[in-house]
């Protein structure tokens, strides 16, 4: 199932948030995404439809196995991009921010595992001819980068 760019971005918060705050409320997300609650509600309660997370009206909102890896997924295509586009392009931070979110919403994941090769190789993070596949939680793993500071 292909998500939305909004569901995406509700992911990437309940992963965030659970990461930072350990919960994720419905006024959590909300205030983050600056959302009305009744807005995050109904969004909430798709993504409970379509398998992304555990939520019960008025409780924490945790992600599934299948929207923790969907989230770690969103995010690491957030990274790769913004990257090339920071590091590699040498843009601007607030604007590699922006540009790195529209990109990673509209790139296949074929690009992506290209684009993240590329990335790596030209900063030198580490080697990816481990057969990289921005699907595989195994290879998501090797990508320890110690030497670059991420913007989430």
């Amino acid at each position: 199932m292909k998500l939305s760019n909004v569901q995406e971005e509700y992911l990437k918060t309940i992963y965030l948030l659970n990461k930072k705050e350990h919960k994720a409320r419905v006024t959590d997300i909300a205030n983050e995404l600056k959302k009305t609650k009744p807005t995050v509600n109904y969004t909430v309660n798709n993504l409970k439809e379509e398998g992304f997370v555990n939520y019960e009206a008025y409780g924490d909102i945790t992600l599934t196995k299948s929207g923790e890896k969907q989230a770690r997924k969103i995010l690491e295509a957030y990274d790769i991009s913004y990257l090339f586009l920071h590091e590699i392009l040498k843009l601007d931070e607030s604007k590699s921010k922006e540009e790195a979110d529209k990109m990673k919403a509209t790139l296949s994941d074929e690009t992506l595992n290209k684009l993240a090769v590329y990335v790596h190789n030209e900063l030198g993070l580490i080697n990816l001819d481990c057969g990289y596949d921005i699907n595989k939680e195994k290879c998501i793993s090797c990508l320890r980068r110690t030497e670059t500071k991420f913007v989430h």
